[in-house]
């Protein structure tokens, strides 16, 4: 009974190691805009954990805008790999004769798995004053595309800063 306990346990363990080790997704990108004082041209930036490769305004009427600029971050902190499980054995001798050997796990439950990095990326816009107006008027309305690696993602367009 006692070695099907202890069987249980280290199987449970070890599932609960493997589960830890799964990479969570992603968190997705932020981004806020304003206008340059003394440019009068449309700045975006955006934070995103995936590395950007480009980013596009889609106008309400359909039209799209690419940044005059983009700038994108490069990467990110390497990851902290002392999240992960440890393993071990060991053995006791007593005076009288006995000893005993085990097997040790050491599982991060009190800490946590690598943080995401934020990358900040910016764009530049130059719009024609039409549409900059357009956009100060309803940001909601336009779209904004963001081009990473492997996939593109759209959002709404986020409201100016003041």
């Amino acid at each position: 009974m006692h070695r099907l306990f202890c069987f249980r346990l280290l199987a449970t363990s070890l599932l609960v190691a493997l589960t830890a080790c799964a990479e969570p997704a992603p968190a997705p990108p932020r981004a806020a805009a304003w206008i340059g004082s003394e440019t009068g041209r449309l700045f975006i930036r955006v934070l995103a954990v995936e590395p950007l490769g480009d980013m596009e305004l889609i106008a309400p009427d359909g039209r799209n805008y690419l940044p005059q600029r983009f700038i994108a971050a490069e990467a990110g902190n390497p990851p902290n790999d002392s999240w992960r499980p440890g393993f071990g054995l060991g053995g006791v001798a007593g005076s009288s004769g006995e000893f005993g050997a085990g097997i040790g796990i050491t599982l991060p439950v009190g800490q946590s798995t690598p943080r995401q990095s934020y990358r900040s990326n910016q764009g530049e816009f130059a719009l024609p004053a039409e549409a900059l107006n357009s956009y100060r008027q309803q940001p909601q309305a336009w779209r904004l595309l963001l081009r990473f690696k492997q996939t593109t993602t759209s959002m709404a367009a986020p409201p100016l800063n003041p």
